[in-house]
């Protein structure tokens, strides 16, 4: 850790000004899951017992820690945001029991729920995690998910971009209108002096759609900020990297071609490059509570920074911690500002 970036982030923290915060908003669209976790040890011992009991005809298998908690980059996303003071709103498409759910993981915490759509179906994913290799599959129905576009957007929802700091768009992969969805709903933004954000998700369900997306979001003027990690930097810049050299390469070739700020996270360090690179070092979390969701809360730590005005290096590593900090959380709860604080003082000696 550099112990003058540390102490700068630390003394930016306790000069915020929370008036300033406050007045921030920002839009998250379109997602919302309800997560389903099977917490599992080794794969080849439960599906070997799920086989016997198929060919048995069925039955029970007792005894497998389950839980359940928000899901879905956006809410997730909306989530971390209002955690940090910054005034979140999510739009999205669910029904009556999803709008339920929300207000359960959301509303309590002050994301702006009053612009989710009850017309639709609840998306839902089941995780199972494996203690054995910390790797996880993940079993989606994405329900109105898929198919929420621009035209979904009534005027209420419009007036909200239009008066907001920032509009993120995710989970393009999962969305089979996300092209519509991200191409207008950035120009409307843009027309309206509010910064963009994308972040698609992992690409690969949607390999053949790429190159659409490349020429007419991602290369697109009106995108400001593109956040990514490894593996999506592959499909976009067309380059297998796996050193943090051919990562930074590979960013390098894709910036050629994109306007936007390139933002990259990945599991040993994060990145920023629009003029000249920024690489900030990961921080290493000892105990890990889960694999899922850390994207989400560093694209949350990512803006907040972009939208405080942090410097580069400052963003980075305060989105580091965002993250760091909600993967070692014992519960699926984002960080505040005074837990970030905290953090990062007692990050070994200064």
């Amino acid at each position: 850790m550099d112990s003058n970036l540390q102490n700068r982030l630390i003394s930016k923290l306790d000069s915020l000004n929370y008036e300033k915060i406050k007045n921030i908003h920002v839009v998250l669209l379109p997602d919302f899951f309800v997560d389903h976790f099977l917490i599992l040890n080794d794969i080849n011992e439960k599906f070997n017992k799920i086989k016997k009991i198929y060919d048995q005809g069925g039955g029970n298998i007792p005894n497998i820690q389950q839980k359940i908690s928000q899901g879905g980059n956006s809410a997730n996303t909306a989530l971390a945001l209002a955690r940090l003071g910054i005034n979140s709103h999510l739009i999205c498409k669910t029904d009556d029991l999803g709008l339920n759910l929300l207000n359960f993981f959301l509303g309590k915490h002050n994301v702006d729920l009053s612009q989710v759509k009850t017309d639709g179906k609840l998306a839902i994913t089941t995780a199972l995690e494996f203690k054995s290799n910390n790797s996880n599959i993940m079993l989606g129905d994405t329900a109105s998910v898929s198919d929420f576009s621009f035209d979904n957007l009534d005027q209420s929802d419009l007036d909200l971009i239009a008066n907001s700091d920032l509009l993120c768009v995710t989970t393009w992969n999962l969305n089979n209108k996300g092209s519509n969805l991200a191409k207008k709903a950035f120009d409307f933004a843009k027309n309206n002096n509010t910064k963009t954000y994308f972040d698609t998700g992992d690409p690969s369900p949607k390999k053949d759609e790429i190159p659409y997306l490349l020429e007419n979001v991602i290369n697109d003027n009106n995108l400001d900020i593109l956040g990514l990690n490894e593996n999506e930097l592959s499909y976009y810049s067309g380059i297998n990297a796996s050193s943090q050299d051919e990562i930074v390469n590979a960013v390098y070739s894709l910036k050629e071609k994109v306007n936007a700020r390139i933002d990259f996270h990945t599991a040993d360090f994060t990145g920023s490059i629009k003029d000249k690179p920024i690489i900030i070092p990961t921080i290493d979390i000892a105990t890990k509570y889960r694999s899922t969701g850390a994207g989400d809360a560093w694209n949350a730590g990512n803006i907040f920074g972009e939208l405080l005005g942090f410097n580069d290096d400052e963003r980075l590593l305060f989105a580091n911690c965002v993250a760091g900090l909600y993967i070692s959380s014992p519960n699926p709860l984002h960080p505040d500002l005074k837990d970030i604080n905290n953090f990062l003082k007692n990050l070994g000696k200064i």
